[in-house]
C-alpha cells in the first residue's frame, strides 16, 4: 500500500512538473511571437506611406508591446516593463498624432528603447536574465 502511494506521488509530481514545463515553453513562445510582431509592425510604421497605414501597424505594435510588458511583469523584470510600456505608449501617441510626420516623430525613439531592453535581456538570438 505504501509503495503504491509513493508511486502515485511520484507520478503526480512528474505530471505537475511536466505541465509547468509546457506552460513555460508556451509562455516563451507567446512572448517570442509578440516580439516578432512588434518588430515587424515597428518597421512597417517607418515605411508607411499614409496615416491610415501607419495607424494600423502602430496599433498592432502597441498591442504586442502590451503583451511583452505583461510577460516581463510576470517575470518581475520592472526595467523591461518600463521599456515595453514606453514603446507601447509611443505607438499610441503616434496614432493620436494629427499627421504622418508627427506620428513618425512620436515613435522615432522606440528603436533606442528596444536596444536598451535587448542589451539586458538578449544575447544574439538567445535570451538572458529571464
Amino acid at each position: 500500500m505504501l509503495d503504491s502511494m509513493r508511486k502515485a506521488t511520484i507520478l503526480i509530481s512528474i505530471l505537475a512538473f511536466s505541465a509547468f514545463g509546457l506552460f513555460a515553453q508556451d509562455e516563451l513562445a507567446t512572448f517570442q511571437t509578440a516580439m516578432k510582431a512588434a518588430a515587424g509592425a515597428n518597421g512597417a510604421t517607418r515605411q508607411a506611406a499614409d496615416k491610415a497605414a501607419f495607424d494600423a501597424k502602430a496599433k498592432e505594435a502597441s498591442e504586442n508591446f502590451d503583451k511583452i510588458s505583461a510577460f516581463f511583469k510576470a517575470k518581475g523584470k520592472d526595467d523591461a516593463v518600463k521599456f515595453s510600456m514606453a514603446a507601447s505608449d509611443a505607438f499610441k501617441a503616434g496614432v493620436a498624432a494629427g499627421s504622418l510626420d508627427d506620428a513618425k516623430a512620436a515613435v522615432s525613439k522606440v528603436g533606442a528603447n528596444c536596444q536598451g531592453c535587448h542589451a539586458v535581456y538578449r544575447d544574439g538570438n538567445k535570451f538572458k536574465g529571464l
